[in-house]
């Protein structure tokens, strides 16, 4: 962004309007990147893209276990190619013939809450799709936690909140992000056993929660999910699915917000969603913020 303003300001110069001397004065360009204007009250930012013009850090510190059966863990961190998308060609170059993992999903918020797991036995595994490149979970212990990302952080006070995410879903016993101990929870399934999509930002079980999301199983979708002061509501596709009083009361962890995971819960319930995606306020930000964000994403990502 600095640079192409630089060049914009030399032009300038050369015609004879050298008076014009930021990106605020032109009231008709567009941000280059989804996130440009948006970054009020958020609380992380996670993607397989550049999100932010002045965000200069890698996206993901990956692993790669082995080379022609040698154990080495070597780790590596990548940024964007000419796309906007993580380079993919860079990672198969680097990884070869080896599986690679999940060590750090870099926040481009810049409050610098990446998504971390040190743990090689924990790690979900990294897919270089060269479309849409995405990690996914064994269901059995992977996971990433935020850090720094305490729930009462990165909502307000375990009540209101807004994540959006670019996710394929799956059926199984899980919970794919967020916090949960029993009842107390700001967590979500996407999906649980039974096809349907849960959503429970705070003390479970409040009714509407789910909707059928059976149909996405196996399929990339973006997925919005929101808590006010007053009510919880998901959306997918670009189109709301349920919006319901919660009256159960408020999340009173205080564990990391979790992926792949709900932080808190023992040692069950890991996840196989797939994460491409995944950009979380600590507000109820306005309907036309979150839908310009699904928007965007879902044109950029083509689903």
């Amino acid at each position: 962004m600095k640079s192409f303003i630089l060049n914009i300001l030399f032009l300038c110069s050369l015609s004879g309007y050298s008076q014009i001397a930021n990106y605020n004065q032109f009231p008709t360009m567009k941000p280059l990147h989804i996130l440009d204007e948006k970054l009020d009250n958020i609380s992380f930012a996670f993607s397989m893209r550049v999100l932010e013009s002045d965000y200069e850090g890698p996206l993901i510190r990956l692993r790669k276990a082995r080379i022609a059966g040698v154990l080495i863990d070597e780790e590596k961190d990548f940024g964007w190619a000419d796309n906007d998308i993580v380079d993919v060609a860079a990672i198969d170059a680097w990884r070869g013939t080896s599986e690679v993992y999940v060590t750090i999903w870099y926040d481009q918020s810049g409050l610098g809450r990446n998504a971390v797991q040190t743990n090689i036995l924990f790690q979900p595994v990294f897919y270089t799709n060269t479309v849409l490149p995405y990690f996914q979970g064994d269901g059995i212990n992977d996971f990433l936690t935020v850090s720094g990302g305490g729930i009462q952080v990165v909502t307000t006070n375990g009540v209101q909140g807004t994540v959006i995410g670019t996710m394929r879903a799956t059926n199984r016993n899980q919970h794919s992000f967020g916090v949960l101990t029993g009842s107390d929870r700001w967590s979500s399934h996407v999906n649980w056993s039974d096809g349907s999509l849960y959503f429970d930002p705070g003390f479970c079980c409040n009714n509407p929660r789910s909707f059928n999301n059976s149909g996405k199983a196996g399929f990339w979708d973006i997925y919005t999910f929101i808590k006010t002061a007053t009510n919880a509501i998901v959306r997918s596709t670009l189109v709301e699915r349920f919006n319901g009083t919660h009256t159960s009361g408020r999340c009173t962890r205080t564990e990391n917000f979790a992926i792949c995971w709900a932080a808190g819960d023992g040692t069950i319930n890991y996840a196989t969603t797939g994460f491409n995606e995944l950009i979380m306020y600590k507000t109820d930000i306005a309907a036309t913020q979150y839908q310009e964000i699904e928007s965007d994403s879902k044109t950029f990502w083509g689903i």
